[in-house]
């Protein structure tokens, strides 16, 4: 045989049994590979991941380890309105906002579907918003948006009518220019330190202040000039009549009744001047009453609100330095703050005065010195002051029952208030 032949045939036979050696090991190394590539992954692709990292967002969860914006969802601001006051020209708006920044807030005035006014909150969410019309009938859409979140409160709608009804047969009864402003169930069991107001034991009574339009002769405040009638029939001639603790001299207008006016189920329905009752002009008051009864549920409202100069007798050091104008509010009861404390930061920025340049503002100071129902706002702006407007549960009565939302228009004090 040629070698030749011979030393190919065995280098074939050779390199032939060292591939199958090396397929036999390579066949399991490739079956330990494929095991490896086809084992299940468990973790979902990042753009699978829902949720929120602000915690400010409705759907925030403490799992959630990417901050994927599209998927935070927002609460939308809740608006509220408070009270519209409305002088047949202008008309002032005043609400809340509850947000996480309600500073960052826009409130929207809408009429006849074109925004006309707009307005940023202050960091408690209070607002405000003045328009000015004389249009007999007004619609007005108001909403509250957060731009950064693209949120939109629900729309507020509000009505205003100006179109005077029929005058009819009206009661002419009273007297003319005079009436009872309130008359304030304010509590079913009077303290004992309500005694020194009256001079005897009047501790257990039912207190119950009545305010007049006008201030009164101090010696005809006495008790056989009044008569409450109750609503199981009963007509009560009242234990003690003071004008104490409101006894100040632009005050004199409040007479604090005590007795039995009933309870929760035995409500007074009527307080009415029987006697002779004077006006610190002399005019008897005789046959004014009113049926208007505040229960003893229901929180107090400012009645009255008069504006004086700083310097008036009977004011002078009460305000701070700066003060440009006082109002005084009067109270349906004696108020204070929650649990009978002082009256504080809080009830002064609840106190809102709409001036008559259209501005509004708090008051610089709020002054309570003695505990009747008289607060006197000190004001450092010149504009006269036009409405005052308080939040709800701001001022608390002796039972420690809060007001509601109140408003009254800013009046002239009268010249007698300047008496000694």
């Amino acid at each position: 045989m040629n070698k030749s032949l011979v030393l190919i045939t065995a280098l074939i036979i050779i390199t032939s049994s060292i591939v199958g050696c090396l397929a036999d090991d390579s066949s399991s190394n490739v079956i330990q590979e494929e095991n490896i590539v086809d084992e299940p992954n468990t973790e979902p692709p990042i753009n699978e991941i829902s949720g929120c990292m602000d915690s400010e967002a409705i759907n925030y969860g403490e799992n959630v380890t990417i901050e994927i914006t599209e998927y935070c969802i927002y609460p939308d601001p809740v608006l509220s309105v408070s009270n519209v006051i409305d002088d047949g020209s202008t008309i002032a708006i005043f609400g809340d906002v509850d947000h996480f920044h309600p500073d960052e807030i826009t409130i929207s005035l809408s009429h006849d579907e074109d925004v006309i006014i707009s307005t940023k909150p202050n960091i408690d969410g209070d607002w405000s918003l003045i328009m000015q019309s004389s249009a007999e009938h007004i619609n007005l859409n108001i909403t509250a948006t957060h731009d950064l979140k693209e949120t939109t409160s629900n729309v507020t709608f509000i009505e205003i009518n100006r179109t005077t009804p029929e005058d009819g047969d009206g009661d002419t009864s009273q007297p003319q220019n005079y009436s009872i402003l309130s008359a304030y169930h304010g509590l079913d069991e009077l303290p004992a330190v309500a005694s020194l107001l009256c001079g005897f034991n009047v501790a257990g009574d039912d207190g119950m202040p009545i305010v007049f339009s006008t201030q009164l002769q101090v010696d005809s405040v006495v008790p056989e000039s009044f008569l409450v009638m109750r609503s199981d029939g009963e007509s009560v001639v009242p234990n003690c009549a003071t004008l104490h603790p409101a006894d100040e001299p632009l005050e004199q207008r409040t007479v604090l009744l005590t007795g039995d006016f009933g309870t929760f189920g035995e409500t007074p329905l009527r307080v009415e001047v029987t006697g002779s009752l004077l006006t610190f002009d002399g005019e008897s008051l005789l046959g004014v009453s009113t049926e208007d009864i505040t229960p003893l549920e229901d929180g107090p409202r400012v009645v009255i609100a008069e504006r004086f100069a700083p310097d008036t007798n009977g004011l002078a050091g009460e305000c701070p330095d700066g003060t440009a104008q006082v109002v005084q509010l009067t109270w349906e009861g004696g108020v204070t703050g929650p649990g009978n404390a002082a009256l504080g930061e809080d009830q002064r920025l609840g106190t809102w005065v709409l001036l008559e340049n259209g501005a509004t503002v708090n008051p610089l100071a709020l002054v309570d010195d003695d505990p009747d129902n008289h607060v006197i706002a000190c004001l450092a702006e010149d504009s006269p002051a036009q409405w005052v407007v308080v939040h709800a549960g701001l001022f608390h009565d002796p039972g420690d029952i809060a007001n509601p939302a109140t408003h009254a228009e800013v009046i002239d004090g009268s010249p007698y208030y300047t008496h000694a």
